[in-house]
């Protein structure tokens, strides 16, 4: 019960926004070799009230896994898990990690994971492998099968009855397949027209849609595709853009695209705001906010007004390239 309570507040929160009381969580922020933890609401607030850092000399990226509360650091050489159901918005224990290396010789440096329903993605493009890793951290490493596909590719797991598909976005086309199986069956293609001018930005799976959701640039411009059944549609975003745009998502808090500049696209769509700034790492909340990083600045929006309102603009005192929002209990 004590759960299904706090899902239903984690429901409600992110459908009112700012007027419900502060969801508790922290906001991890990973980048110059460490992890920092803030609380959110004094993030709202203005204030960056770092609560522990860790160190991490490599970090890649980081992500947590809410139903599992576990928190996972990507390596050049080693995926790390951390349980995080003792954390709370006044401490953050580190605990000892559960750790799986890599094979001898896969460099997964400027690699990023993605989170599935029951695994974890780590894709390392340099390498041009990629590992799955169940969320509960047992088992070891298995690796996925990326026969035929473009190195250049993006990936992420689509969830599908019980099975984490592996989901692409090439140049020519976006899918989803079995992992370790690229014959297998459940499987869709759908081929992009027209193809895209340089290699994919970014792909995440709405699992609570059924959908994904890739990100890339056709005709010089960046648009957004939507895979969702059998049907793929696209849209313009981000106006001019310039750099490489990624996708931040929440399934039931919204979704938004940044880069230079950002754009809100659900729940409520904006024009691109901040069309100057250049954001690195971007994170939207249960809470119903969106949380962008330009160099040592946040950049805090509400999501609930019509036009996305900034709430707060505080200093980290380091710059992140990689964001996880946490709720805590």
């Amino acid at each position: 019960m004590k759960r299904l309570g706090f899902l239903l507040l984690l429901f409600l929160t992110a459908c009112t926004g700012s007027q419900e009381a502060p969801l508790p969580a922290l906001l991890a922020a990973g980048g110059e070799d460490e992890v920092r933890f803030y609380r959110a609401r004094d993030l709202q607030g203005g204030t960056a009230t770092q609560v522990a850092a860790w160190p991490a000399p490599g970090l890649q990226d980081l992500a947590y896994a809410g139903t599992f509360r576990r928190l996972y650091l990507l390596f050049p050489d080693r995926v790390e898990a951390y349980d995080a159901a003792g954390f709370t918005e006044a401490s953050v224990p580190k605990g000892t990690p559960l750790v799986q290396a890599f094979p001898g010789g896969v460099d997964c440096t400027g690699g990023y994971l993605r989170l599935g329903q029951n695994a974890l993605l780590a894709h390392c493009p340099g390498a041009g492998r990629a590992f799955l890793w169940s969320l509960d951290g047992s088992g070891s490493l298995l690796e996925a099968d990326l026969t035929g596909l473009d190195p250049a590719a993006r990936l992420a797991l689509l969830p599908q009855g019980s099975l984490d598909l592996l989901a692409y976005l090439t140049q020519e086309a976006l899918g989803f397949r079995p992992a370790q199986d690229p014959q297998g069956t459940p499987s869709l293609e759908r081929p992009l027209s027209p193809p895209l001018d340089q290699a994919p930005f970014d792909l995440r799976a709405d699992a609570a849609k059924g959908r994904l959701l890739g990100l890339g640039s056709a005709g010089l411009k960046a648009r957004l595709y939507t895979l969702q059944g059998e049907a793929l549609g696209s849209q313009e975003v981000l106006g001019n853009f310039f750099g490489t745009p990624r996708l931040a998502l929440d399934p039931v808090a919204g979704l938004a695209v940044y880069g230079r500049g950002f754009q809100v696209l659900e729940p409520k769509a904006s024009p691109t705001l901040e069309a100057y700034t250049d954001f690195a790492a971007g994170a939207i909340g249960q809470d119903g906010y969106l949380y962008l990083a330009s160099g040592s600045s946040l950049y805090v929006y509400d999501l609930v007004p019509s036009s996305p309102q900034r709430v707060a603009t505080p200093s980290l005192g380091f710059a992140p390239k990689a964001l996880a929002f946490l709720p805590v209990e």
